[in-house]
């Protein structure tokens, strides 16, 4: 008799399980057996930026017309991040999911990034996709996926491992396959991108690398204003420099599929891209009282952040930060401060902490995501003070509550995704 029989028990089953690193071997133990045709999947890697690319690229397949599943990391239940041409699981795909969820538990267990993926698979398989767009953290794991066309390497940056650049890019080029076309972020860093051009080249894999050059920001500068990629109009849910990059790998993963005799034109492109949500960037949750959420949780994604306020020329903004660990937390601070990255921080007096330009962001209320120790929130003011006036919450509650009061134009809450979903659930609720 099996274990785990519905939806929920998955759910819980999935969530329950550690973080960590798998054997390709041990992950492909979990995937249904081959069938003909294949699904084609389109591994997705980085630091940065998964997220948004998986889901653009997904939706242009959609608009194109193929059956397309898509997997994505985060906080909310794995069933809720499992889709199929957008929609839930229904049918064989969650009769698949269940008995993925079974299987894992009963054979090989496997840590949580792993077994979420194989669970994906078991249901775009059991759907019958031919393409699925799947959001990885290990990009080795894509060596064992039965076919893989194309694939994408995001934004690369410090995730809070400890990792190198250099060790991060590696890993995440691991996704790279002879015979299929990677793309990758324009503006990687030097080291990163010095990494991914070896990959390639050992693996005998198609790199494209958008240009920056390419993506042209008009001289408006209202927030609303249109951006373009090589002639493909960003969607206005895409604003700033760091999402303008997502939206030139996921039309050049698109193109690299035309390329390889897809029926992808461009009205799909545009359309698919239009109808996307931008639910792992910046959102204006209300007006009045303005209240964004973000979930940027790195130095990159927060000078992303910076970019776009200061494009809306927002000032005197208190900030609610839930960051789920210290690692790279004094540089994600200081770029919040001015938005400059760690490696353009000048040592000069115009650029030191409180000595420069003001910025968007007056004062920070600390706060962790609802399951985490309360105690890193006072780890992490400490490491604040020195960019701004930092007060601890002992919760999220207590942190709008103190936001709001404090005055100012507005609140923006950032630092996790988790932290995102709860605010956006307790302020529309």
């Amino acid at each position: 008799m099996r274990t785990i029989q519905t939806m929920q028990q998955a759910d819980e089953f999935f969530a329950s399980l550690p973080d960590g690193f798998d054997a390709p071997q041990d992950f492909a133990a979990a995937l249904p057996p081959a069938v003909e045709p294949a699904v084609k999947y389109i591994p997705v890697a980085g630091t940065a930026g998964k997220t948004t690319v998986a889901a653009l690229t997904a939706g242009i397949l959609k608009e194109a017309g193929f059956r397309t599943g898509l997997y994505t990391a985060g906080s909310e239940p794995l069933s809720a991040r499992i889709t199929v041409d957008g929609q839930p699981l229904s049918g064989a795909a969650a009769k698949a999911y269940t008995e993925a969820a079974d299987r894992i538990l009963e054979g090989t267990l496997l840590s949580r990034p792993a077994a979420e993926l194989a669970a994906a698979c078991c249901c775009f398989e059991a759907a019958g996709c031919f393409f699925a767009v799947v959001e990885t953290a290990d990009g080795a794991l894509a060596s064992v996926l039965p076919e893989v066309p194309v694939c994408a390497v995001t934004h690369i940056g410090p995730d809070g491992s400890g990792r190198t650049i250099e060790r991060l890019a590696h890993d995440a080029a691991a996704v790279m396959r002879k015979g299929a076309v990677c793309v990758t972020a324009p503006g990687q860093p030097k080291a990163a991108l010095t990494e991914i051009i070896v990959a390639a080249g050992k693996t005998e894999c198609e790199l494209v690398v958008p240009e920056e050059d390419d993506i042209t920001f008009p001289e408006d500068d209202r927030p609303t204003a249109q951006v373009d990629y090589g002639g493909y109009d960003v969607p206005p849910a895409f604003m700033g420099y760091h999402a303008a990059c997502n939206v030139a790998v996921a039309v050049e993963l698109s193109l690299a599929l035309w390329r390889k005799g897809h029926d992808i034109q461009d009205d799909a492109i545009l359309g698919g891209m239009a109808a996307t949500k931008n639910r792992s960037s910046i959102r204006i949750l209300s007006r009045d009282p303005l209240v964004i959420l973000d979930a940027c949780r790195t130095s990159q994604q927060a000078a992303a952040l910076l970019r776009v306020l200061q494009m809306a020329k927002l000032r005197h903004l208190n900030a609610i930060i839930g960051l789920k660990t210290e690692e790279g937390a004094e540089d994600f601070f200081a770029t919040l401060e001015n938005g400059l990255l760690p490696a353009d921080q000048k040592k000069d007096k115009e650029k030191m902490p409180g000595m420069g330009e003001e910025g968007p962001i007056d004062r920070l209320y600390l706060t962790v995501p609802a399951g985490e120790d309360p105690a890193l929130a006072h780890t992490l003011a400490d490491l604040a003070r020195f960019h701004f006036e930092t007060e601890v919450c002992t919760g999220l509650g207590q942190a709008i509550q103190q936001a709001r009061a404090a005055g100012g134009r507005g609140v923006v809450i950032c630092g996790s995704e988790a932290l995102a979903l709860e605010a956006e659930h307790l302020l529309e609720n």
